[in-house]
């Protein structure tokens, strides 16, 4: 039992280390998406900013963080409706995702001893 809870402790660490560059690039793409940019540079970075909220919720399944996961899901989807222009990357929009990613990061921090958050 023991060498599985220390198991758990590696790979709870990996993700946290993980989460938290996909929560930087996330940042990074939302700041630059407050910027006036060409068409081709937006869809760039919304697709860049997708494939990182998609990798985190992937990476938050295998360690069965379903909270992270669920926000990640929704994230996702606001994202795929951008990418489809169904939505336009307006300010509260940004405000939104940028409240969602912090939302991520405080749930980041709960994860310590394999708890769910």
């Amino acid at each position: 039992m023991d060498k599985d809870n220390a198991f758990l402790k590696k790979l709870l660490a990996t993700f946290k280390v993980e989460a938290a560059e996909h929560i930087g690039a996330i940042s990074s793409g939302l700041i630059e998406l407050e910027k006036p940019l060409s068409a081709e540079r937006q869809a760039e970075v919304i697709e860049a900013v997708f494939r990182e909220a998609h990798g985190m919720k992937g990476a938050a399944r295998s360690v069965n963080l379903t909270g992270i996961e669920n926000v990640c899901q929704s994230f996702e989807s606001v994202l795929a409706a951008l990418k489809r222009k169904e939505l336009a990357p307006e300010r509260e929009l940004l405000d939104l995702l940028h409240r969602s990613v912090n939302m991520l990061g405080g749930l980041l921090s709960t994860v310590e001893t394999g708890e769910a958050p």
